[in-house]
């Protein structure tokens, strides 16, 4: 089962965040109910290690974090796969995900851990108008900033691929309580 584990955003901050990312203009806008806040994509995993990992996740203690959404950013490389807007305020509770997910049995792949919620899907290859509305919309919105948001909630969501985009399913829920 393809799974990741992620902070989800109050209803009206992730509305907020669909309705901005409809108006750039720019790739293809994550729709409202997939926007949240990755902190490790476990790629496809047995039920058995699944079943290891919410063992761990039910003990885990870990307060509600505060979190500041600010910056535009791409990611993905050389030609951009994402544009996406800044998290600060998570790194501390990333790691403390990851130890629990190796305690699970689970190996995650290496990738360098930038918090950030996705806004839209950029094309894999993109035409001069598609870099150009890009570069409008970082020029423009680089700086936006929204208000800091306490997050108390970390779920594991099942991640199922289709031609129309990835459909997400929230499985469990864990309270982030300290």
């Amino acid at each position: 089962m393809r799974c990741f584990l992620a902070l989800p955003l109050p209803d009206d901050l992730a509305a907020q965040l669909a309705g901005f990312a409809a108006r750039l203009r720019v790739g293809r806008p994550v729709p409202e109910e997939n926007i949240h806040l990755t902190l490790a994509f476990l790629e496809e995993q047995p039920v058995e290690a699944l079943e290891d990992l919410n063992t761990e996740l039910e003990v885990l203690r870990a307060p509600s974090i505060p979190v500041d959404l600010a910056g535009l950013t791409t990611m993905g490389g050389a030609v951009p796969s994402v544009l996406a807007i800044r998290a600060e305020g998570v790194d501390a509770l990333h790691k403390q995900i990851a130890q629990a997910v190796r305690r699970a049995g689970i190996t995650l792949p290496y990738r360098r851990f930038r918090g950030h919620v996705t806004l839209a899907r950029l094309p894999r290859t993109p035409t001069a108008d598609d870099l150009s509305a890009l570069g409008r919309a970082l020029e423009a919105h680089g700086a936006i900033r929204y208000p800091t948001v306490t997050l108390d909630t970390l779920s594991l969501y099942r991640s199922d691929l289709r031609p129309d985009g990835a459909r997400y399913e929230r499985l469990a829920d864990y309270p982030l309580r300290g």
